[in-house]
């Protein structure tokens, strides 16, 4: 992280040149400023410093997978596959199964066919080129992530991961020193030894080994001392460590990180999400509240967040504490906005019937209930019909 704060001063004062001075930019300043952009959620931005980098070195292999990867995450963004279990309480009835579009997707897969061949090129020529072995594992995890996310292939994944994992272990034996090449093999050792016993005898059959202690040091030397890689490991290991139960470990790394990268409020949203997991509600509620806070004041990057399920997430919490009032203004929030998701609107209604009934405004409650199961939404709309059906016994 400390080379990337360099590196995007220096982007600074070069770009802020005289224009015969900016042509002799070198490409990896351009290169860290879309870093900079990929990271807070700004793909298009990313993908226009990525394309600047590339004009002065356009066979370069790394900066090619940088710009593949900027249109992937911009896909898996679009699908929500970024977001985890981030809204837990509007999550289960909003998750959809991931339609990547073809176009994007092909244009990836093409991309990822190119730098393969740029580099399996040079490493016919040099089997030492420690450039095209790292780029070209870079390659092969870029195609496991969107064979796993998108295109559902768990095996083939698999597969990719593991050939990822083979070059970059190359790499490492040829140059101990390329600790950027030590994230893949982290990643790919925590997930095979995570693999439950009851099916791990299968990815030993196909000669899959892992170790979740040998991936949790790789990826912490990956943070620690590499050079592209160190937000990817903080990222990975906030992931694993909430896995693994060590909330506070996690938060840790995602308050370090939404402090890096403030324009994405997803890091932010995260660190919610952790108190909501460790049981700390009122600590969840008070990062949502502020969330709110800085999309209210058009805080960069908070335009991003969706207003109408992040008011359902305030409301469930307030409901859940007890705190009946500040829940009921919270989904109005929801209810009362033209551009809401109107599922997002039926629950929300479903939640404030339930807490007229808790208040004893049976009125109130039965006005919700009826007007919820008069929408066009099945789930909702039989649960508001029992819930009348046993308020008229």
């Amino acid at each position: 992280m400390h080379g990337a704060t360099v590196a995007l001063l220096g982007a600074v004062c070069l770009l802020g040149s005289s224009p015969a001075a900016a042509e002799h930019v070198d490409p990896w300043v351009y290169a860290y400023k879309g870093l900079d952009h990929f990271y807070n959620l700004e793909y298009k931005e990313s993908q226009a410093a990525l394309e600047k980098a590339l004009e002065s070195d356009p066979d370069n292999p790394i900066l090619r997978n940088f710009l593949t990867n900027a249109y992937l995450f911009e896909e898996l963004y679009r699908l929500r596959q970024l977001e985890g279990n981030l809204y837990s309480a509007s999550n289960t009835f909003l998750k959809e199964k991931p339609r990547p579009d073809p176009e994007r997707m092909q244009l990836i897969r093409r991309r990822v066919a190119e730098v393969k061949q740029i580099c399996e090129a040079r490493l016919a020529k040099n089997p030492r080129d420690t450039e095209a072995l790292y780029a070209l594992g870079l390659a092969y995890g870029i195609e496991a992530n969107y064979t796993f996310t998108l295109d559902k292939k768990f095996l083939d994944a698999l597969r990719l991961g593991s050939k990822a994992n083979e070059l970059h272990e190359r790499l490492l034996k040829l140059d101990p020193n390329y600790h950027d090449a030590r994230l893949i093999p982290g990643l790919y050792q925590y997930a095979v030894g995570s693999i439950p016993r009851s099916v791990k005898w299968l990815a030993f059959l196909f000669g899959y080994r892992g170790s979740k202690e040998e991936g949790l040091r790789l990826l912490q030397e990956a943070m620690v001392k590499g050079k592209w890689v160190t937000s990817d490991a903080a990222i990975l290991l906030a992931v694993i460590y909430t896995r693994e139960n060590q909330h506070a470990y996690a938060r840790k790394l995602l308050t370090s990180i939404s402090e890096y990268f403030p324009r994405n409020p997803l890091f932010f949203m995260e660190v919610g999400r952790s108190f909501e997991r460790e049981g700390k509600h009122q600590d969840a509620l008070g990062i949502y509240l502020e969330a709110a806070r800085r999309l209210d004041a058009n805080a960069p990057g908070y335009d991003k967040v969706p207003r109408e399920r992040l008011y359902y997430e305030i409301g469930s919490l307030h409901q859940r504490l007890g705190q009946y009032d500040n829940a009921l203004a919270a989904f109005a929030q929801v209810i009362e906005r033209a551009d809401s998701d109107g599922l997002l609107k039926a629950y929300s209604g479903l939640r404030r019937g339930e807490i007229f009934q808790a208040q004893r405004r049976r009125e109130l409650a039965l006005a919700e209930y009826e007007r919820v199961a008069a929408l066009p939404y099945e789930g909702p709309r039989r649960e508001a019909e029992l819930r009348l059906r046993a308020m008229q016994r």
